[in-house]
């Protein structure tokens, strides 16, 4: 018996609700092929299903990391952490990839989007 290809839609729901359900992004060294072997495809079916979304594969694991951070910094208590321990229990590689993903996301860095929220 032959395996029913997935749509590209299919593909992309199911690594979304991986993402969501199993927070597979905490993975600093998540790759494209762990992504692939979760949702039972191959790693061109995953790439092809960004692409019809306008992503690539660190976009889209970044989208999901930024919202954890941000979730972690409007935390109280998280608040006396630092950055550096944000984007490491957030899955960033860095501090540095953490504020530039919030940036495209938020418009601010991790440390103007906490002083923002600090002042609402």
């Amino acid at each position: 018996m032959r395996r029913r290809l997935l749509s590209d839609e299919e593909i992309y729901e199911k690594m979304t609700q991986l993402m969501l359900e199993k927070q597979l992004y905490l993975r600093k060294q998540l790759s494209r092929e762990d992504v692939a072997r979760e949702v039972m495809a191959n790693r061109t079916y995953v790439t092809r299903a960004l692409r019809g979304r306008g992503l690539n594969f660190a976009q889209f694991v970044n989208s999901f990391r930024v919202q954890h951070a941000i979730g972690l910094m409007t935390d109280e208590a998280y608040a006396a952490f630092p950055p550096a321990d944000i984007a490491e229990m957030s899955g960033f590689s860095s501090v540095d990839t953490m504020n530039r993903y919030i940036k495209k996301s938020a418009g601010l860095t991790a440390c103007a989007f906490r002083e923002r929220m600090e002042g609402a």
